[in-house]
């Protein structure tokens, strides 16, 4: 028997990050068992995801690899997509992130295709950044409704808070002391192996 897997795919600057942590913010909250949180851009390790009783959550954008997307098609009890008008997600990677216009128009353009073929999956919750949802109180529920779970009222608000720029951005800024950080060897950024 395998862990229950849930994916969390978006098109670059579309808050993917923000549903993928929302996401696993509700999972902690309602106690189902052990989360492990997982990154796929190329060929995926699904080792860890055959432990009974694992809730196993996978964030991507594009995916290079057909076999990785078929097995993650398989196992997906719940998708997520979220999805961003491409020339402002272009533009964010190039103002937020240095991307040139040819190399932000590539990523964005990999990673739309991924959402658009799985944004009409019956198991899929489709969120569009133009709506506001990432501000909206009411999307929490809405997200816990999607994963099947009962959250109460304050664990929602506790989420929310949590979730807000203001408190993000101070966790960002305290990364460097905090145990488990990743380095990338080129850029310097930081990364959070747990939040992405």
């Amino acid at each position: 028997m395998r862990g229950q897997t849930i994916w969390c795919i978006g098109v670059y600057a579309s808050a993917s990050t923000w549903l993928f942590n929302v996401v696993r913010l509700l999972l902690l909250a309602a106690g189902n068992g052990p989360v492990k949180t997982h990154f796929f851009a190329g060929a995926g390790d699904f080792s860890a995801f055959d432990q009974p009783g694992t809730i196993n959550i996978v964030k991507s954008h594009d995916i290079n690899d057909a076999a990785t997307i078929e097995a993650l098609t398989k196992r997906a009890g719940q998708i997520f997509v979220t999805v961003r008008d491409p020339r402002d997600a272009v533009c964010s990677l190039m103002v937020y992130h240095a991307y040139d216009f040819e190399r932000a128009l590539k990523f964005v353009d990999a990673a739309a295709r991924l959402c658009w073929k799985f944004a009409s999956d019956p198991r899929a919750m489709l969120m569009m950044y133009e709506s506001g949802f990432v501000g909206a109180l009411g999307t929490i529920p809405r997200i816990a409704a999607h994963l099947g779970l009962n959250v109460s009222p304050v664990s929602v608000q506790a989420i929310y808070d949590k979730m807000q720029r203001s408190e993000v951005e101070k966790y960002i800024s305290e990364m460097s002391s905090k145990p488990g950080i990743l380095r990338d060897r080129l850029s310097g950024d930081l990364l959070d192996p747990v939040t992405h």
